[in-house]
C-alpha cells in the first residue's frame, strides 16, 4: 500500500518495512525526496481488497 509523504506531499510512495502485529499491518516509509520517515499503523478488516503479506 502506498502513502503520501507528510512533509513535502509527495505521492506513491512504497513502504520500506512491513510488519504484521494481530489484526493490524505497520508500514515503515521513507520519502525519496525530502527523507522524512513515518510509520502507519492500519486494521487489516478495515482494508479487505489488500492481500498484501507482512514479513
Amino acid at each position: 500500500m502506498t502513502d503520501s509523504c507528510p512533509n513535502c506531499l509527495e505521492r506513491d510512495i512504497e513502504p520500506v518495512m512491513e510488519r504484521r502485529r494481530g489484526q493490524s499491518i505497520r508500514h515503515g516509509y521513507e520519502c525519496p525526496s525530502c527523507q522524512q520517515q513515518w510509520i502507519t499503523e492500519r486494521i487489516d478488516t478495515a482494508y479487505p481488497n489488500q492481500t498484501r503479506k507482512a514479513a
